[in-house]
């Protein structure tokens, strides 16, 4: 699902064989936070299997976590969705969400989505499930916006004041790595965690962690990290490059060591460059393997 690069055009035919270019959209966060809430509206009216469907793009990918010390996978997620049966209407229960914060790239083409859901019963509204969902969204050829990654973390409590939608602020300038970096440069440096990790964080980086309240800056997503875990290594599984090279999402596994114990499990980055072109973390999202 590449799409053309900012200067791209659509062309469209009109009678007679005349073509006129049509301009790349011009106001693609706006359109993607109102396919995302058009997304948890569906879910509402028809459920879970047949609006994700609908929602996710053909080449949409989903994680599998491994059972514990076991590394996590990535496979087609339309597949999964498509075997599950359909659910009984009216719905017995609901997954609720709304979008809170997220970024698109420069050209339109490609941008992320966070904030919270909740599980509850259509009938006596019991709340029996909430967290945070992360979700990356891709513009498509004819100009509609589709889910590419869904994912989400338990929280211990509701996730409140998760509204009205405000777009993220763009990183801070940093003076780790340099312009010319790929974004699998950017990576590798980060690939033990430590220090290198730390300055590439941007200033309101936002990190979810599972059954953790989302945490926001640098500050509170070091305090986290140093207090969690004593070492980790990053491996990259996969990752998509916005056409205009400023905005990128990463997939990948970690191996973690604690004072409790050894850890395996998945996490997602989202990568922007700065104003000086250097890339810096605006979000992750980490999850333990399977138990």
């Amino acid at each position: 699902m590449k799409l053309a690069g900012v200067a791209a055009l659509i062309v469209i035919v009109l009678p007679g064989g005349a073509r006129r270019p049509q301009a790349e959209d011009p106001a693609p966060i706006q359109r993607m936070v109102a396919t995302e809430r058009a997304f948890a509206a569906a879910a509402h009216e028809i459920g879970v299997r047949d609006s994700f469907l609908t929602f996710f793009a053909d080449d949409a990918v989903a994680i599998v976590r491994g059972a514990a010390g076991q590394p996590p996978s990535i496979v087609p997620a339309k597949a999964q969705l498509a075997v599950r049966p359909l659910q009984s209407l009216p719905l017995q229960a609901q997954l609720l969400w709304e979008p809170f914060t997220g970024q698109v790239s420069s050209d339109g083409s490609m941008g992320w989505l966070t904030g919270g859901y909740a599980a509850l019963s259509s009938t006596s509204r019991d709340l029996f499930g909430q967290g945070a969902y992360f979700s990356v969204w891709k513009r498509q050829p004819n100009g509609t916006w589709r889910v590419w990654l869904d994912e989400g973390i338990a929280l211990p409590d509701v996730w409140r004041d998760a509204s009205p939608f405000r777009a993220a602020p763009d990183p801070d300038a940093g003076k780790t790595g340099s312009a010319s970096d790929t974004v699998a440069i950017a990576e590798a440096r980060v690939a033990a965690g430590g220090d290198a990790w730390i300055s590439s964080l941007g200033a309101d980086v936002r990190l979810h962690r599972e059954g953790v309240m989302p945490l926001v800056g640098r500050e509170a997503a070091v305090a986290w990290a140093r207090a969690a875990w004593h070492a980790v290594r990053y491996d990259v599984l996969q990752s998509a490059v916005a056409p205009s090279d400023d905005l990128a999402v990463v997939i990948g596994d970690y191996h973690a060591t604690s004072s409790a114990a050894a850890e395996t499990g998945s996490w997602v980055r989202v990568w922007k460059r700065d104003v000086t072109g250097r890339w810096r973390i605006v979000f992750e999202t980490s999850h333990p393997g399977s138990a």
